[in-house]
């Protein structure tokens, strides 16, 4: 509620308000500060505080509403720009925030508190999944972050986040680039979107049945032989193409439940909050740095090829930060923490 109200007086305030530099620049940072408070930290805060065998489900189908919304939203903020003017947009993106985000944090949100979780019942050893379980003991912040492993999880959100963004940014130019008509390119773009509600459920479900890191990993394997074949996309027909956008997509709407699944699993619920921020700072980022790095790339190289070659590595590199992630947790690096998780 902190973030929303505020959140919802910015965007009335960029469609209505005379704008200057000072202005534009000021209301766009206050609205990415005040969007982040009514984002995916509070609302996976509070799926963490509720679920843990079915946690995967839970996030995924949480996300697969922020994921589908700009199915809707797109065209709607579009007509609005071509029938009234820019600014109108900021008002269909304020209707959205005060009629569906707003009730629904009001009265949709009910946050269990943490101490009261699993009190007096062994039930945090019912209901661990797959995977196996210990007790769920949750560790500080301050002992959680001077570990590199924690660090290296972090990274891994960098690279994918990151990757994930400049792809979600850059689709339809880089289908133009590859030769595809204005249609054609379009349609692709779209297909990337329902790829990311696709990845975003489907990971979450897959989570709750096998190892997480058999699902992270695989995941963003396929998205770097996504982003391989847009690299080359001059070579391939468009069903392929299609295909390749499909498996980039996976990867972006993956990412969110994955980085949310791991936090709960491997440190808990008591400082899930703060936690999952801190590598959501890494995740900002890279979704700041990597879509500049395409632009920079794509205006020196007069193509997208080498930008797609990035974002490949970058999703190999998040693959590889996940391997090494669960081999130094093999490896005795949370026992000799005395960290306790769910395996």
């Amino acid at each position: 509620m902190i973030g929303l109200v505020p959140y919802i007086i910015l965007l009335f305030m960029f469609a209505t308000l005379p704008v200057n530099r000072i202005t534009f620049y000021a209301l766009a940072a206050g609205i990415g500060i005040c969007g982040t408070f009514g984002y995916l930290v509070p609302y996976s805060r509070v799926v963490a505080s509720w679920f843990d065998k079915g946690a995967g489900k839970a996030f995924g189908i949480v996300g697969v509403g922020g994921a589908s919304m700009p199915l809707i939203g797109i065209p709607l903020v579009t007509l609005a720009i071509y029938q009234i003017g820019w600014q109108a947009g900021y008002l269909v993106l304020a209707a959205f925030a005060l009629l569906l985000a707003l009730p629904a944090a009001l009265f949709g949100v009910q946050e269990r508190r943490v101490q009261e979780e699993f009190a007096d019942t062994g039930e945090a050893n019912k209901s661990a999944g797959p995977e196996g379980t210990n007790r769920l003991e949750d560790s500080g912040v301050r002992q959680v972050v001077r570990t590199p492993r924690f660090w290296i999880f972090s990274l891994h959100i960098f690279f994918v986040g990151g990757a994930a963004s400049a792809f979600l940014s850059n689709m339809q130019p880089i289908m133009l680039d590859g030769g595809l008509d204005v249609a054609l390119a379009t349609t692709v773009t779209t297909l990337f979107t329902a790829g990311i509600v696709f990845g975003r459920l489907g990971a979450g479900v897959l989570m709750d049945l096998i190892s997480r890191y058999w699902v992270a990993v695989p995941v963003f394997v396929l998205s770097m032989l996504g982003a391989l074949t847009l690299a080359n996309a001059e070579f391939f027909p468009v069903p392929v193409m299609a295909v390749a956008a499909l498996l980039t997509a996976a990867g972006q709407g993956a990412e969110g439940d994955i980085g949310a699944y791991f936090i709960l699993k491997e440190y808990g619920r008591n400082d899930f909050g703060t936690l999952y921020a801190t590598v959501g700072v890494f995740g900002g980022a890279g979704a700041m740095v990597v879509p500049y790095g395409f632009s920079y790339i794509r205006d020196v190289s007069g193509g997208y090829a080498a930008a797609a070659y990035l974002g490949a590595g970058l999703y190999a590199a998040g693959a590889l930060a996940i391997i090494v992630f669960g081999a130094l947790g093999r490896s005795g690096a949370r026992p000799s923490l005395g960290i306790s998780t769910v395996r």
